[in-house]
């Protein structure tokens, strides 16, 4: 690809975007080539000199990334969205309900979080608990997702509660070891939810740092989840380093290999392989597998992004809804 004479950084899924930019002058390097797996889903962009990312100005294809909307993507020959990828969202025909929480840590002394039961579910249901709701709402379409997968049988039927940080400046403290956010969930989140859905079992998803966050609601409450699913979860640092791209350290790893007890969930742990998560993942895979019930880990040619998650949505629902299991505490 060529180098705009105004770019400064070149960014991309191999820097996680702004992380670790790679400087580039076109002066000295017109051109440069990457070589990248026939499956591939890439993005990437340049920076200017006023720290702007912009997009390939030889490349017409666009990102779907609400994080940075100006980026280009790049696919391979082999790439192919799951066929649920963006399903139409008039299959969401079920009941949307909103809740409020009282939280007296919060600024307002109160959090919202939103109720869906897909059509005709009555009675006791897994509950299925998910973090960055509005965007797997809004980007991931996850209710019409459900819905097919419902109507195709190969789910059981769930309700779904989408819970969000106060504020998306707040997303890190809370997510990231955030022991405020902890409480909430436990102590009022949860509880009420497991009500307000009369929930049979536990389920928990959540993708980057939201993986982070449900993995530690989990991890404190072994017994009362049934399932887990990780897209691409941040699982670097730990409560006193909370450096989660540059840290060696993992809280979940250094738990995980300090016990050995039995965890009782259903999990499901996905990775792209262009991630800069890619290799805490892989590490943590085979002793998450050692403790849980029953353990699904995939990789696919991506990186940290909303495509990849997309991609990936249905078969973690797969996973922890499967219809052979009844949901029933083991």
């Amino acid at each position: 690809m060529s180098v705009p004479d105004w770019a400064e950084r070149v960014v991309s899924d191999l820097t996680d975007m702004d992380r670790a930019p790679h400087p580039v002058d076109a002066r000295k390097v017109a051109r440069f080539t990457l070589r990248l797996p026939d499956a591939v889903h890439f993005e990437y962009g340049f920076v200017d000199g006023r720290g702007r990312i912009r997009a390939d100005p030889e490349n017409p294809q666009r990102a779907d990334n609400p994080w940075y909307p100006q980026l280009s993507r790049a696919r391979g020959p082999a790439y192919r969205p799951h066929p649920l990828h963006a399903p139409d969202p008039e299959l969401a025909t079920g009941r949307t309900r909103r809740l409020r929480l009282p939280d007296p840590e919060a600024p307002r002394g109160e959090r919202r979080a939103t109720l869906y039961e897909p059509a005709g579910l009555r009675g006791p249901a897994p509950l299925l608990l998910v973090h960055d709701g509005t965007a797997y709402l809004r980007i991931a379409r996850l209710p019409a997702v459900l819905e097919a997968l419902i109507a195709a049988g190969r789910v059981r039927p769930a309700r779904v509660a989408f819970v969000d940080p106060l504020s998306p400046a707040a997303r890190r403290a809370e997510y990231g070891f955030g022991e405020a956010y902890l409480r909430f969930a436990l102590r009022t989140l949860l509880p009420r939810l497991r009500d307000e859905a009369d929930a049979n079992a536990t389920h928990l998803l959540g993708a980057s740092l939201g993986g982070l966050a449900a993995t530690r609601i989990a991890w404190a409450e072994p017994e009362g989840v049934q399932g887990l699913a990780l897209q691409s979860a941040a699982l670097l640092g730990a409560p006193d380093e909370r450096e989660f791209h540059r840290s060696e350290r993992s809280w979940l790893l250094e738990r995980l290999e300090r016990s050995d007890a039995a965890l009782p969930w259903r999990t499901y742990q996905e990775v792209g392989t262009l991630d800069w998560l890619h290799d805490v993942n892989r590490r943590v895979a085979p002793r998450l597998a050692e403790r849980v019930a029953a353990h699904r880990f995939e990789t696919r040619a991506a990186g940290h992004n909303w495509t990849f998650w997309r991609d990936g949505l249905a078969t973690a629902l797969e996973t922890l809804l499967a219809p052979d299991d009844d949901g029933a505490p083991r």
